[in-house]
């Protein structure tokens, strides 16, 4: 059966390519606003997406002929991304330049918090969504 995997238009990663896995075998590499339409072998297939060091989770999905599959980047991973770093310069100043122990230790607990949010968001798989469009006949 075919379907179609989609990679639309969006704000991120617009120059790099996006790899498609279908069962643990790369199927398609997608440039932005690109589609391409795959054969696959069941219905039960697992999928996973990459774009540079970003990647989804691995999804199991039912999928049926004529469906759609697209490939969108997680806009509020990556805004996070780019903001979380400024506070952690702005708590790193403001901990060390203080006299009182205590707005010392409270920004000091802040930029641990800052620091382990941004390792979570470098290890964690959420940085692509995988969305299907059910095509019914």
């Amino acid at each position: 059966m075919k379907v179609t995997l989609k990679r639309p238009k969006s704000k991120y990663y617009e120059g790099s390519k996006c790899k498609i896995y279908v069962n643990g075998q790369q199927v398609a590499t997608l440039q932005e606003t690109q589609s391409q339409e795959i054969e696959v072998n069941s219905q039960s297939v697992s999928i996973k997406a990459k774009i540079d060091w970003a990647s989804s989770k691995k999804t199991d999905l039912e999928v049926s002929e004529g469906d759609v599959i697209e490939f969108i980047p997680n806009t509020l991973f990556s805004k996070m991304a780019i903001i979380l770093p400024s506070f952690i310069v702005i708590l790193f100043i403001l901990a060390k330049n203080l006299e009182q122990p205590v707005l010392k230790w409270l920004f000091g607990t802040l930029l641990a918090i800052d620091i382990l949010q941004i390792i979570y968001l470098l290890i964690s798989s959420k940085w692509i969504k995988i969305d299907i469009k059910k095509h019914y006949v």
